[in-house]
């Protein structure tokens, strides 16, 4: 048991020593992918894509309101047969607005993540390009260290790396 426990020690201390020789950098991939100048590019591009079929379903959305203002004014002098048309209308438009609103979210969802995953690829291309040229063995994500030395942020450079 005590042989173990001394491999074991021996074989951590060599690990310590192998990471204090090594060269780190740490990067904030959330500050990166916030400053990308394509960020706004693709949120442009979404928005065009996407444009027409957001204003349709706010036109359905509103046309329903619309729809309903009317019957509570004309409710009074409705008889039952026509309440039952109006309320069967109403609920075609609802579902028709549901599942168009819902398909719709779901295909934005889609494509922004699409485009995410684009420039974290982006990203990870730009910090591994600095690694190579730095000579670096270890690259940790800013958010999983409390303190680190800025001479160890390599963030501004990823940055200038990912807006060319």
């Amino acid at each position: 048991m005590m042989k173990m426990m001394g491999v074991l020690a021996l074989m951590l201390t060599a690990t310590l020593a192998q990471a204090q020789s090594g060269k780190i950098a740490v990067v904030d991939t959330g500050a990166v992918f916030q400053n990308m100048p394509q960020r706004q590019a693709v949120a442009r591009k979404l928005e065009s894509e996407f444009g027409a079929r957001v204003k349709e379903v706010q036109k359905m959305e509103a046309d329903g309101r619309s729809f309903i203002e009317k019957q509570q004014k004309d409710m009074a002098f409705m008889n039952d047969q026509q309440k039952a048309e109006a309320q069967k209308k109403l609920n075609e438009m609802q579902s028709a607005y549901v599942q168009k609103r819902r398909k719709l979210e779901e295909d934005q969802a889609r494509r922004e993540s699409e485009e995410r995953k684009k420039m974290l690829a982006r990203i990870q291309t730009a910090i591994d390009e600095i690694t190579r040229a730095q000579g670096l063995d270890l690259v940790i994500e800013r958010g999983a260290v409390v303190y680190v030395s800025p001479a160890l942020d390599i963030t501004k450079q990823v940055i200038g790396k990912v807006s060319k």
